[in-house]
């Protein structure tokens, strides 16, 4: 792909990763403002997570693998072998979700039974699991398609389907929750995944039919060598879900419905990355693959050090002004219906800390992605490994006098903690990637965002803190972060012309994309 199909398919992942985010939020506020923070939506978190982690997993694997395999396969051994060794590896997973989604229909209670939250609602949520078991399988063969599409550089169906997903629950919420309460929701889990499967076919049976057809087999020569790179790409990935479920499991033993609110802001605090790092990185991932599959080690490199500029120039402002206004932004998203004061509070404690690792979430998935496209999957287990045993750590210390704000600012420590670590991986893999100028480039951003910020807190101090009213908070965060952003765009145009510039051509193709 050249730079312009980059940023044609960024475009296409931009609208629809952006449509994704406003249902997904508009879910939470849904969920929130007519279950409120308690015990039964408790429940719905924790039983919502056994389905999502699995469909996290095998996305994370399966386009981590499958971009680069293919490619490789292909270049050694020719487009007919590489889709043999796609559909080999698409009956095995179809298998695995088949035998997994009958235990969690039959035993939702030995899988509810690890977050230890108590006989009521682990009763709830054994009931909600048992609904949405067939999710499970179902956003499994999503993933799939997934990554099948993205390997031939089809983007739009892929990028969707979170759309599909989130307005399944909000009309399942909306229909049922009068007469079923919370079940309807777990019945909207259920009719998303469906709808994301049909969403994707259509795309699927395309492609398929463009590579020779669906060829059903069990083996392949390559079959071994892939087993053994999932290995480590698999372990990193279920070790990030560990500190998910810590997350559950640690804000379960709180009062009923802190765990809700650490989701809640969960939500806002990933907005984020769903809407403007990911747009930019699934497109970008296979152009960096075939950089390094083709040798072309010092082209690699530079695509990540002007992606890393470009995200920094979004994510360090967005991590300020976050801290910033955590509370007056819970207050706009969820203060409403059974959401009162007190839970607006309980949002906002910790989505402070979430807002304060915005930034390094975006420069840690560059790093991630890059190495991925080398395949350096070790490294990255080792680093998730250390970053997971930090933020257990870190939670058993602050849990106790931060309650849920406590592993919100766990987690926010270990972000940076990996994003350093694979820093230094990726420096010993790629001698050509020079640390003083990133370090350089990224620091010239910070201190344009941090005198931002400085500004931003004048305002900030002078007006209501607007907090109790969707208006007065709405008010607030209008005139602070227009006060912040305008200041922050003045300096990096003076502090970091070149990012500065690099930006503006990006926001020129997408706008080129968009018109196409």
């Amino acid at each position: 792909m050249s730079i312009r199909q980059v940023a044609r398919a960024a475009a296409v992942v931009a609208l629809f990763g952006i449509l994704s985010r406003i249902l997904g939020l508009v879910r939470e506020m849904v969920l929130a403002g007519v279950y409120g923070a308690t015990a039964a939506t408790d429940a719905l978190v924790n039983a919502l997570f056994v389905v999502n982690t699995v469909a996290a997993v095998l996305l994370y694997v399966l386009t981590t693998l499958m971009i680069p395999v293919f490619q490789q396969e292909r270049e050694q051994s020719g487009a007919h072998s590489a889709w043999g060794l796609l559909w080999v590896i698409a009956a095995w997973i179809g298998i695995a979700l088949i035998v997994l989604t009958g235990l969690v229909a039959i035993v939702p209670e030995a899988f509810i039974w690890l977050f230890q939250m108590g006989p009521e609602r682990a009763a709830i949520a054994s009931d909600l699991l048992r609904v949405m078991a067939p999710a499970l399988m179902l956003q499994g063969f999503s993933a799939l398609f997934t990554a099948i599409l993205q390997v031939h550089g089809r983007f739009a169906g892929p990028a969707a389907v979170g759309v599909a997903f989130n307005a399944g629950i909000l009309l399942g919420v909306i229909v049922g929750a009068g007469s079923i309460g919370i079940t309807a929701a777990a019945w909207g889990v259920a009719l998303g995944a469906v709808l994301q499967v049909l969403l994707q076919i259509p795309q699927f049976r395309r492609e398929s039919r463009a590579g020779g057809g669906m060829r059903l087999a069990l083996s392949h020569p390559r079959l071994g060598s892939v087993a053994v790179l999932a290995i480590p790409v698999a372990a990193a990935s279920i070790l990030q879900q560990v500190n998910s479920f810590t997350d559950k499991l640690f804000a379960s033993s709180l009062e009923a419905g802190r765990n809700a609110a650490l989701s809640f802001a969960n939500a806002l605090g990933s907005a984020p990355r769903t809407a403007l790092l990911f747009p930019l990185l699934i497109p970008l991932f296979p152009l960096i693959a075939r950089f390094f599959a083709e040798g072309r080690r010092d082209d690699g490199v530079n695509a990540f050090r002007r992606a890393a500029g470009i995200l920094a120039l979004v994510a360090i402002p967005l991590s300020i002004l976050m801290f910033i206004g955590a509370t007056q932004i819970a207050q706009v998203a969820f203060g409403r219906g059974q959401c009162d004061t007190a839970c607006v509070a309980e949002i906002g404690a910790p989505l402070a800390f979430y807002g304060v690792a915005v930034w390094g979430n975006f420069l840690g998935y560059l790093l991630n992605r890059t190495l991925s496209a080398d395949n350096h999957a070790r490294e990255i287990m080792i680093a998730t490994v250390i970053t997971v045993a930090l933020t257990i750590a870190l939670d058993l210390i602050l849990l106790g006098p931060l309650e849920q704000a406590g592993l919100a600012l766990a987690s926010a420590i270990a972000v940076y903690a990996n994003t350093g670590i694979t820093l230094w991986f990726l420096r010993r893999r790629a001698p050509q990637l020079s640390i003083r100028a990133l370090g350089v480039q990224q620091g010239r951003i910070l201190v344009a965002g941090a005198v931002a910020g400085a500004i931003a807190l004048v305002p900030a101090f002078l007006m209501p803190d607007g907090t109790g009213t969707f208006w007065g908070a709405a008010a607030w965060l209008a005139v602070v972060f227009g006060v912040g952003g305008v200041g922050f765009v003045s300096l990096a145009r003076v502090i970091a012309p070149r990012e500065f510039a690099d930006a503006r051509t990006s926001l020129r193709n997408l706008s080129f994309a968009r018109r196409r």
